[in-house]
């Protein structure tokens, strides 16, 4: 403070160096609650050598370098304030701009989500008349836009599609795993996060699978062909549809294809709603097999505790193998 009031005391005689003028200047940009003009009421009050002045020529001159201070602060607010206004107005309209396009292709792109809960079922009809089928705690996510130059879905668990056929708009359904690619045809996907094993079944026309990283290498299937794919293993194969094992759930049956027990509880927990309780290692290493429509969870137990030899305890939703 002593230093400023220096700086002002050389200021008022005349006596003040670039250096020092420069600084003075510093504190006047810097000044937001009007220390400087305080400070210069103080150091008029001080014994300086104007102070033999006369009085008129006294005030005179205190006016004259008020006002000299005043041009210097409003000149350098002013500087400060049309650099400051203006490098807050520029970027604010450019990402006003930016945002308000941003906004608007964010309201354009914003996709339309149907999610299946576990125990449920659904089917919805796309824009483009394409029909799908929805098993239980599975996703379908396609953006407004999606009857544009191409028809894609993502897809999370799995379902039964009727594509409509449309030879300019290719119907493409991406997965985790593969894309599929189809003009107009049926067919059976299923890509659970959880399981081992996806597989894609396909009942009419033909569709060209192409695999996560490997655009390359398409895999082709006709009728009746399914193609089954290990995460484990990173190796898929082409096989035969045998019965109707694939598309089961579609009639409303639980099926299983000599499947590990492990696997049988995953299904069971889709199927049903609900959350199964074991103990891994202790599960016995053997395949199930069957079909069962409409059969309650009781019954469904029911049938596992006699195939198993095993005990359970049901809990609301909620089942414990003891």
């Amino acid at each position: 403070m002593e230093k400023q009031n220096n700086i002002l005391e050389k200021y008022i005689r005349g006596s003040i160096s670039e250096e020092e003028y420069n600084e003075l200047q510093q504190q006047i940009q810097n000044d937001s609650d009007n220390s400087v003009g305080d400070m210069l009421n103080e150091c008029w009050q001080k014994d300086l050598n104007i102070h033999v002045m006369p009085r008129a020529a006294k005030e005179r001159t205190r006016r004259q370098i008020d006002e000299k201070i005043k041009k210097d602060i409003r000149r350098i607010w002013f500087k400060r304030v049309s650099t400051i206004a203006a490098s807050i107005l520029v970027p604010v309209l450019i990402i006003s701009t930016v945002y308000f396009y941003k906004e608007m292709d964010h309201y354009k792109q914003i996709p339309n989500i149907v999610s299946v809960n576990k125990g449920q079922r659904a089917g919805i009809t796309l824009p483009d008349g394409t029909i799908v089928h929805l098993n239980s705690e599975s996703k379908l996510t396609y953006t407004p836009d999606f009857n544009g130059k191409l028809r894609e879905v993502v897809l999370e668990g799995e379902a039964f599609f009727e594509v409509t056929p449309n030879k300019e708009k290719p119907f493409i359904v991406k997965t985790s795993v593969f894309d599929v690619e189809v003009l107009g045809t049926s067919f059976n996907v299923s890509v659970y996060n959880d399981e081992n094993i996806v597989e894609t079944a396909l009942m009419e026309g033909k569709v060209k699978l192409t695999m996560q990283g490997c655009p390359s290498k398409p895999v082709y299937l006709t009728p009746s062909q399914k193609f089954i794919y290990s995460r484990s293993d990173r190796q898929g194969t082409i096989s035969i549809m045998e019965g109707d094992t694939e598309l089961a759930w579609k009639q409303g049956i639980l099926a299983f294809n000599a499947e590990p027990l492990e696997e049988v509880f995953r299904k069971i927990e889709r199927w049903y709603g609900v959350t199964m309780h074991y103990d891994k290692e202790s599960l016995v290493n053997d395949n199930f097999t069957g079909q069962f429509k409409m059969i309650s969870i009781q019954e469904m137990m029911n049938i596992l505790r006699m195939h198993y030899n095993l005990k359970f305890k049901i809990e609301n939703n909620d089942i414990y193998i003891i």
